[in-house]
Order: structure tokens, then C-alpha cells, then sequence
């Protein structure tokens, strides 16, 4: 179905360098349909750099080995909510530009905040979000145990738990992928503002998960901000000693 994850919306790619950025970060911001912003690639790993993504539409998007098989497309269609396919692994997530944060951070091979441990690098990632929210008094948990998965979170993001990951109470507001490359890493960031699956979980054909709905619904919860003092709040923490 390659055809049909490729057949999205086209609109014109913008770019900018942010106001206020964090020192020694290069900070901008990426406007595109969604499967553009996955497929971009940096082109300056010289410094750290921080690219808080606007999507321009909305936009079921699954892991990279994932069978596009459980997707009802033609649903998806009816609902004008694009598919499309990230190079990171994992179930899929609904992005939304209201609903989610979506921020993705390079770190340069041979950079102070480098970390050769996958898992230590996930949890220095996890380390800053829970920083960032904890000064906006959202109190959450990092999740250290190994990574946590199962039919469900194969087949939703949000139902897996992996290093760095954040949670409030058992429920995930933050999920983290990583992609190593000779370069050197980028983290693809998801926080929940609104954690509403009745929007997108009919895109899912049936499946042979039972409770399919209350579960996907139990495994995620808002985070009640505002884009902006959360972005804010994570220039900060990332440079905060």
C-alpha cells in the first residue's frame, strides 16, 4: 500500500528559525503535511539542533516495520485524515496540530550530550521533558525499566512503554523514538495535549485484541498546556546545568 501512504496532502514547506531560541541550539520551526516532516532530514549537524514540527494536516502516522493491513483506509479517506509512515519503530501515533506536540531534537555524534547507550540516551531525552513540565507543575513519572510492549502497544504507540517515556499515574503523555545514524541521533517527541482516541481509533480495522477501545483509551491522558509555554519550558530545560 506504499502508493497509498505517499497520497497526502501537498503544501507549501515552510521553515524559520524561532524568536527567543535556546543558546548554542539551532531552534526553528517546520510547517508541512506530516509525512514531508518525517521524511526531512537535517542537513547541519554542526550544533544541537531543536525543530518544533506544525503539521498542516492530521495524520495517522505507523511505525517502520508496521503492517499497513489493520489501517481501514477508506475510513480514513471519509475522515480526511491522511496515513503515513515514520522511520522510527513502534505502533502507530495519531498526530493532530491541536492535540499533539510533536518536537524532534539532534544531538551530533562527539557532542557533550551525546551518549553512546541507547537507554541512557532516551532517559537524558525523558529527563528534560520531565524538567519542562515539572516547572509547569505537571508532576509525571519516567518509565527506566526496559522496554515494555505487547499486541497492543504493536499496534498503538501510546500502549508501550519504553526508557525516558513519561507517565502520569500508568497512563503515557510522552512518547520518545530515537534514529542513530552516522550523524548522530535524532529523538522524535510526542507529548499529548489532548489524549482524545475516539477520533482516530476507527481507522483501525477489526482487531483480535479484545476491549480494544477502553484499553487504547486507558493507556494515554491529556497534558492541559499551552503549545507555546511548553516549548518554552523545554528551551530551557535543555540548557538548564
Amino acid at each position: 500500500m506504499v502508493s497509498e501512504l505517499e497520497e497526502v496532502k501537498q503544501v507549501r514547506r515552510k521553515e524559520a528559525l524561532l524568536r527567543d531560541g535556546v543558546p548554542e541550539w539551532i531552534v526553528s520551526d517546520r510547517t508541512d503535511n506530516v509525512q514531508a516532516l518525517h521524511s526531512m532530514t537535517n542537513p547541519d549537524w554542526a550544533m544541537p539542533s531543536m525543530w518544533v514540527m506544525s503539521p498542516a494536516d492530521s495524520c495517522l502516522v505507523l511505525g517502520s516495520s508496521q503492517d499497513d493491513a489493520c489501517i481501514d483506509f477508506e475510513y480514513a479517506e471519509k475522515l480526511d485524515v491522511g496515513i503515513a509512515r515514520r522511520t522510527t519503530g513502534g505502533g502507530a501515533v495519531y498526530v493532530d496540530p491541536q492535540a499533539l506536540l510533536w518536537v524532534d531534537v539532534f544531538i551530533p555524534r562527539g557532542h557533550s550530550l551525546w551518549k553512546d547507550d541507547i537507554n541512557s540516551a532516551s532517559t537524558w531525552m525523558g529527563g528534560v521533558w520531565e524538567s519542562a513540565l515539572g516547572s509547569l507543575g505537571v508532576d509525571s513519572q519516567m518509565h527506566i525499566k526496559p522496554f515494555k510492549k505487547d499486541s497492543l502497544s504493536d499496534l498503538v504507540c501510546f500502549a508501550g512503554r519504553a526508557p525516558g517515556e513519561l507517565m502520569v499515574g500508568d497512563k503515557k503523555i510522552l512518547g520518545i523514538s530515537q534514529r542513530r545514524t552516522k550523524q548522530g541521533v535524532r529523538f522524535q517527541c510526542a507529548l499529548a495535549l489532548e489524549w482524545k482516541p475516539e477520533k482516530w481509533i476507527g481507522l483501525f480495522t477489526a482487531s483480535s485484541i479484545a476491549n480494544l477501545q477502553s484499553k487504547v483509551f486507558n493507556s494515554g491522558r491529556s497534558v492541559p498546556l499551552g503549545r507555546n509555554e511548553v516549548i518554552r519550558a523545554f528551551g530551557q530545560a535543555l540548557t538548564s546545568p
